[in-house]
C-alpha cells in the first residue's frame, strides 16, 4: 500500500452520539458524465467482468415489509444501500481500451470515456496523465450518505470505499496488489479533478462533487476469478428478520454491547460477532487508519465466507463512541450459511 490517508478534522465529528436528524436530499446515484462530454464506450470483456462482478447482482432491496423498493442489489454492500461509491478507470498505453480517463456508469454498466477537450477547457487537466497499464479509482458523492447520516458520514463513506476495493482484491486474487488510499491530491491528479469543496467547479459542468478514496493498479495480464465472481454474485448481507428470529449468539455479552452502541437491536442475534475499535482519544490520521484497517479486514472476511458458504455476513456500521474511552468503528455479524460438503472451512 502506497501513502498515508490524509483526513479533515471533522472526520472526528463522527464521535457524536446525537441523532443525524432529517434526510436530506441525497442528490443523483450516479454522476450524469455524458452532460459534461463523456462517450459511451463498450467495456472489454475482463473489464466488464470485472465491474460487473463488483457491482451486477440479481434483484432488489426490499423494505422490512417485504416490498420492493427501485434499488438494485449489489455484490458489494453499502450502508443504509445508498451506494455513494463510483467506479473510475485511468487507462494506459498497450490496453484493450483507447488510453484515457473512464468513468463506469452503475446504472447501464457501459464505461463513458471522458471528454479531453472538455476537460481541458474547464481547467481539469492536471499532471497525472495515464501511463501504461490501467488503475481503477473509486471515489463517493457525498450526498448519497450526507442527505442520510450527516456528521457519521465520514467513516461509512471510508466504509462503502473499502468494502469495494477488497471486492476488487477479492476478484482479481493477485498477490501484492498496490493500493493507494485517499483522500488527496495524489488521487485527485489521477483522476483530473477538482477538489469536492470547490462544488461549484462540479456543478458547473452538470455534475456532483466526487471524493477520490482509494486506487487499485491493475497486475499485467489480469483476470477475474470466475468462482469467486459467482460467490460475490449470490451473496446477501442476512436479512434483519433472521438475527430476530435467531434468539441470543454464543457471545450474548459482546452482541449486548455492540446492539447498545450501534442501537440496532438485531445485533444480539449473530451468531458470530466480529468487531473493530480505535481509542476516542486517536488522532484523525490514527481514526483513518484505523478505519481503513477494520473495514478492509471485515470485508474479506465477508467476501471469503461467501466463498465457503460457511457463515452469511451483514456488516454493522453507526456506533457512537462509549463512555470507556473506545469507539467501536465496525462489526460484522454473521449467521451460519448452508456450508455444503467439501467447503466447511472459512472464517467469518
Amino acid at each position: 500500500m502506497r501513502g498515508s490517508p490524509v483526513l479533515p478534522e471533522p472526520l472526528t465529528w463522527a464521535f457524536d452520539a446525537r441523532p443525524p436528524g432529517e434526510p436530506r436530499p441525497p442528490g443523483p446515484r450516479v454522476n450524469p458524465w455524458a452532460a459534461a462530454g463523456a462517450l459511451r464506450v463498450e467495456p472489454s470483456p475482463r473489464e466488464r467482468a470485472l465491474l460487473d462482478g463488483m457491482w451486477r447482482a440479481d434483484g432488489v432491496h426490499r423494505r422490512a415489509d417485504g416490498t420492493a423498493t427501485t434499488i438494485g442489489r449489489r455484490p458489494v454492500p453499502s450502508a443504509g444501500a445508498a451506494y455513494p461509491v463510483q467506479t473510475h478507470l485511468v487507462v494506459g498505453a498497450g490496453e484493450a481500451l483507447a488510453p484515457g480517463r473512464y468513468v463506469h456508469d452503475h446504472e447501464s454498466g457501459l464505461l463513458r470515456r471522458r471528454d479531453p477537450d472538455a476537460d481541458a477547457a474547464a481547467g481539469w487537466d492536471r499532471p497525472g496523465r495515464p501511463r501504461e497499464g490501467t488503475r481503477l479509482v473509486l471515489t463517493v458523492q457525498p450526498g448519497r450518505s450526507f442527505g442520510r447520516y450527516r456528521q457519521r458520514a465520514w467513516p461509512l463513506w471510508i466504509a462503502d470505499a473499502a468494502y469495494a476495493l477488497a471486492a476488487a482484491e477479492f476478484l482479481l486474487a493477485a498477490p501484492g496488489l498496490v493500493v493507494r488510499l485517499g483522500p488527496g491530491a495524489g488521487l485527485r491528479s489521477l483522476l483530473a479533478v477538482p477538489r469536492a469543496g470547490h462544488a461549484q467547479r462540479w456543478l458547473a459542468r452538470g455534475l456532483v462533487p466526487e471524493i477520490p478514496l482509494a486506487a487499485l493498479d491493475l497486475p499485467p495480464s489480469w483476470t477475474v476469478d470466475a468462482e469467486r465472481s459467482r460467490a460475490l454474485r449470490r451473496r446477501r448481507s442476512p436479512p434483519i428478520a433472521e438475527f430476530r428470529a435467531a434468539g441470543p449468539g454464543q457471545d450474548a455479552a459482546h452482541a449486548e454491547r455492540l446492539a447498545g452502541a450501534s442501537g440496532q437491536d438485531w445485533v444480539r442475534g449473530a451468531a458470530r460477532l466480529r468487531s473493530w475499535s480505535v481509542s476516542t482519544t486517536a488522532s484523525a490520521a490514527e481514526l483513518a487508519t484505523a478505519l481503513w484497517r477494520a473495514h478492509r479486514t471485515a470485508a474479506a472476511g465477508c467476501y471469503a465466507s461467501a466463498l465457503s458458504e460457511r457463515w452469511r455476513c451483514r456488516p454493522v456500521s453507526g456506533f457512537s463512541a462509549g463512555a470507556d474511552g473506545c469507539w467501536t468503528i465496525h462489526a460484522l455479524a454473521c449467521l451460519p450459511g448452508p456450508c455444503p460438503p467439501g467447503k466447511e472451512t472459512g472464517a467469518c
